[in-house]
């Protein structure tokens, strides 16, 4: 399988206005501005703390692959569906790809 260029050099920037609480149960994400609550399990709070790291897509989905001993097709499919429902709640934002 190739993977996909975009998933290796995409990164994200967090949005000012989130607050995180991570625990051993998972994640949780305080929206200051739009007043709601995100919670997430470990996988979740892995990538979160991923992309707090700098981390780009394709190194979040390898390092899930291997915590967690999933196959990277399906880490790459959590690593997508996890940013995109936070760039659908302005919680992250597309950095410009070099």
């Amino acid at each position: 399988m190739t993977r996909d260029l975009r998933l290796e050099r995409t990164r994200f920037r967090i949005s000012p206005h989130v607050r995180a609480s991570i625990s051993g149960d998972g994640l949780v994400l305080l929206d200051v501005h739009g007043g709601y609550v995100l919670a997430s399990n470990a996988i979740g709070a892995r990538i979160w703390q991923s992309i707090e790291g700098d981390a780009d897509c394709a190194s979040i989905a390898d390092r899930l692959a291997a915590d967690f001993g999933i196959p990277i097709d399906r880490a790459e499919h959590d690593v997508v569906a996890f940013i995109t429902a936070l760039k659908m709640r302005g919680l992250v934002d597309e950095e410009p790809a070099c």
